[in-house]
């Protein structure tokens, strides 16, 4: 299998073709099992990505990360740690959704899990730094705290580059019908994610020259970002009217790169 390559076809075949530990990291925006759309009519959406899981395992290099997308009970009720690590489960809040419950509170957010396959091999932290949301002054006054001195934490101190994301990220916002990186109105808050969200992941959890794994690849977000910093790519989508998309995308980026080097 090439990298650099957008493959049409059914992911959870595709991936067979792939061999042992040579991804470093999977981003993962697949079905969600909430809408009538057919390639979302998952029965058993935990299930489902259990099955995911396993055969991304095997494909992941040791410390190698996995972004699984999916709702708040995406991998509830299945038993995962035979095969990756959870380490974290990021809420990615959307404030600005439409408040559309009646009889229960609105859903706000999606849940991006965060896997490795044993201790994670690259954190690159420096290049997802975020704004303090703190004045300098408070924040030397809590480092000072006896609690955080003596604490797990005690090392941790003010950096003027910004701070850890965190586990919630409100600051990436959803695409809307004005953003000028959405492809088609269709794919509006079910198939394209923006840019900037995929970026974090992988500066986050790849180098460059790593390679990078998205088994639904859509209109080839990720593989953008890849290309843009300088990361290998695979891609599957079982839409062929998306991967023409994708790959129109993706000439456009390289045309754009080319008249930038050379104007």
């Amino acid at each position: 299998m090439q990298i650099n390559e957008l493959y049409q076809g059914d992911a959870l075949c595709l991936v067979q073709e792939i061999a042992d530990e040579s991804v470093d990291l999977i981003v993962c925006d697949g079905p969600y099992g909430v809408t009538q759309y057919e390639w979302d009519k998952i029965p058993d959406i935990q299930e489902y990505n259990l099955n995911l899981i396993r055969l991304f395992s095997r494909v992941l290099k040791p410390g190698g990360a996995l972004y699984l997308f999916g709702k708040d009970d995406c991998i509830d009720f299945i038993d995962y740690r035979p095969y990756l690590t959870l380490n974290r489960k990021i809420v990615w809040y959307q404030p600005s959704r439409l408040a559309q419950g009646r009889m229960n509170y609105t859903n706000n957010y999606d849940l991006i899990c965060y896997f490795t396959k044993g201790k994670a091999k690259t954190f690159n932290l420096d290049d997802i730094r975020v704004p303090q949301l703190v004045e300098l002054e408070h924040r030397l006054r809590c480092e000072r705290v006896p609690s955080v001195v003596n604490g797990q934490y005690g090392k941790t101190k003010f950096n003027e580059n910004g701070k850890n994301p965190g586990d919630v990220w409100g600051d990436i916002k959803q695409l809307t019908y004005k953003s000028k990186e959405l492809i088609s109105r269709d794919l509006l808050n079910t198939i394209q994610k923006p840019e900037k969200l995929i970026e974090r992941i992988v500066k986050a959890s790849s180098n460059e020259g790593d390679l990078v794994l998205d088994p639904f690849a859509g209109v080839g977000t990720t593989f953008v970002v890849c290309q843009r910093l300088k990361r290998n790519f695979i891609g599957f989508e079982i839409n062929p009217e998306y991967v023409e998309l994708a790959k129109e995308r993706m000439r456009r980026i390289v045309q754009e790169q080319e008249y930038r080097l050379f104007s």
